[in-house]
C-alpha cells in the first residue's frame, strides 16, 4: 500500500499533499453520503409505493365487486393511477403463479393482504417500447377477469440536493484549505529560518501567531542559530589570527635564507616558505569570505549575467590565460555580482591550476534555473570524493598535482559563496578526461 502511494505523483509541497488527501477524502465522503441518501430515498419510495398499491388496488377491487357489470368499464379509468391501470382482460396463456422480482412479489403480497376475500393471482409481463409492464390477473366476485397493469415510475434525481451537496463540499474544502494553510505556514517560516543560517548574524522573523509548539520550536531554532553564529565567528577569528601572525615569521625566515651560502638548501627552504605563504594566504582568503558573510550580506542588484561572465573570461584572456567562453545567451537577473564573480573566479583558477585550460558556458534548466558550467581538462576527481573536496584544507593528491601548492581551500570557498547565492553545485567527470563544475542559480527575478 505504501509503495503504491509513493509511486503516485504527489505535489512537492506538504501543503499540496495534505490538501490533495483531504480533497480526495471529502469527495469520497460526499459521494458516499449522496449515494446513501439516494438509496434510502429509493427504499422509502419503494415501501410507500408497495403500501399504496396494495391499499388502492384492494379498495378498487372491492369497489368493482359491488358495481353492476355494465358500469365497471366506466370506472376503470377513474380508478387508474400513474403507475397502475385496470382492464377487464383475461390472463394470457403464459401467466405464472410467481415471478423472480422482489418488488413485484411485495406488491402482490400487499394486494392480497388488502383483499376482502382470498383470490388467486397470476402474473405475466410484456414490453411496451423499452418499458417493462407487470400484469396481475385475478377474477372479481362474479368471475369476470380483471387485469392490473403495474409500471415503475421513473426515478429522478433531485438536483437541488446535488447543488446542496456541492455547496457543502465547497465549504468543507475552503475550511480544510484554511486549516492546512494555518498548520503548514509556520513550517514554511521555519524552513525560511533554516535557509537564513547561511547568512550568519541574520535574525529570521518568528511566527508569533503560530501554535505554541511551533513557536517554541522556532525559538529553540533561533537560539541554536545564534550559538552557531558565535562558534563560526570564533573559528574564523582564530583562523584569521593564526594566518595573519604566521606572515611575520615567514617573512623573516625568507630574508634569512637570502644569506645562506648553500644554494641548493636556500632554494629548498625558499620553496617550503613559498608553500607556507600560499597556505597562509588561502587561509586568510577563506577567513575573509566567512567574515564577510557574517558581517553583512551583499545586496541584490540586477545584472546582465552574460555580460558578467563574458567580462570575467575576457579578463583572463587579456592576461594570456587559456580561458574560452563556448556558449552564452542574453539574461538579466537579480544576484550578488561580487560573490558570483569570486565564485566563478575560484573555479576558473582551479581549472587553470589543475587542467591547463578552461571552458565556460551557460545553460537554461526548465526555465527556473540557469547553469554556469566551468570545465577543465585535468585528471578529474573520483565521485566518492566529491563531498570531501568541499571541506576546508582537503587535498586529493591522487587526483591533483602536488606541485601546485594548494591548501585545499578553493572549493571550500566556492561552497561558502554558493550558499550565500542560494546556488547549487554539481560535479561531473568528463569523458576523455576533465572535470566540470555546474553553478545552478535560481531565476527568482528574471527580465
Amino acid at each position: 500500500m505504501m509503495q503504491t502511494l509513493e509511486s503516485l505523483r504527489w505535489p512537492r509541497t506538504l501543503f499540496g499533499r495534505i490538501n490533495l488527501i483531504l480533497l480526495g477524502a471529502l469527495l469520497m465522503a460526499c459521494a458516499l453520503s449522496f449515494a446513501l441518501s439516494q438509496w434510502d430515498k429509493m427504499q422509502v419510495r419503494k415501501n410507500h409505493m408497495v403500501y399504496s398499491v396494495g391499499k388502492d388496488v384492494g379498495n378498487a377491487i372491492a369497489f368493482l365487486d359491488r358495481l353492476p357489470v355494465n358500469e365497471r368499464g366506466i370506472w376503470l379509468d377513474r380508478l387508474a393511477r400513474n403507475n397502475y391501470q385496470y382492464s377487464l382482460e383475461a390472463a394470457p396463456p403464459d401467466a405464472k403463479d410467481s415471478i423472480d422480482i422482489d418488488i413485484a412479489n411485495e406488491a402482490i403480497s400487499a394486494i392480497r393482504d388488502n383483499l376482502e376475500r382470498p383470490e388467486k393471482i397470476v402474473i405475466s409481463t410484456r414490453m411496451e417500447g423499452d418499458k417493462k409492464i407487470l400484469q396481475l390477473h385475478l377474477a372479481l366476485r362474479d368471475g369476470e377477469p380483471l387485469t392490473v397493469r403495474l409500471s415503475a415510475t421513473p426515478y429522478t434525481i433531485q438536483w437541488s440536493m446535488v447543488l446542496l451537496l456541492c455547496l457543502q463540499l465547497v465549504i468543507l474544502m475552503t475550511a480544510s484549505w484554511l486549516a492546512v494553510r494555518v498548520a503548514t505556514r509556520p513550517l514554511s517560516m521555519l524552513a525560511d529560518a533554516a535557509d537564513a543560517i547561511v547568512k550568519p548574524g541574520s535574525t529570521p522573523e518568528l511566527p508569533s501567531h503560530a501554535p505554541q509548539e511551533v513557536y517554541r520550536a522556532c525559538t529553540a531554532f533561533q537560539n541554536m542559530q545564534q550559538r552557531i553564529d558565535v562558534y563560526l565567528a570564533e573559528r574564523m577569528q582564530i583562523l584569521a589570527a593564526i594566518a595573519h601572525d604566521l606572515q611575520t615569521p615567514i617573512t623573516r625566515m625568507r630574508l634569512r635564507t637570502e644569506f645562506m651560502d648553500d644554494d641548493a638548501q636556500r632554494h629548498k627552504m625558499q620553496a617550503d616558505l613559498q608553500a607556507m605563504q600560499k597556505l597562509v594566504e588561502q587561509g586568510l582568503a577563506y577567513a575573509k569570505v566567512q567574515n564577510q558573510l557574517q558581517a553583512s550580506q551583499e545586496a541584490l542588484s540586477k545584472v546582465a549575467l552574460d555580460a558578467l561572465v563574458a567580462s570575467l573570461v575576457q579578463d583572463y584572456c587579456d592576461t594570456g590565460q587559456p580561458v574560452r567562453l563556448t556558449e552564452v545567451f542574453n539574461l538579466n537577473m537579480d544576484t550578488q555580482p561580487q560573490a558570483l564573480t569570486r565564485l566563478l573566479g575560484n573555479l576558473i583558477d582551479n581549472g587553470l591550476k589543475f587542467g591547463g585550460e578552461v571552458g565556460v558556458m551557460m545553460q537554461k534548466n526548465d526555465g527556473q534555473y540557469v547553469s554556469i558550467i566551468v570545465q577543465d581538462r585535468g585528471p578529474g576527481i573520483p565521485q566518492d570524493q566529491w563531498a570531501a573536496v568541499m571541506q576546508p584544507f582537503v587535498r586529493l593528491e591522487s587526483s591533483r598535482n602536488s606541485e601546485t601548492g594548494g591548501a585545499g581551500l578553493g572549493l571550500a570557498i566556492v561552497g561558502q559563496l554558493a550558499l550565500s547565492l542560494h546556488a547549487q553545485l554539481r560535479f561531473a567527470n568528463l569523458e576523455g578526461g576533465g572535470f566540470a563544475v555546474s553553478v545552478i542559480l535560481p531565476l527568482q527575478s528574471v527580465t
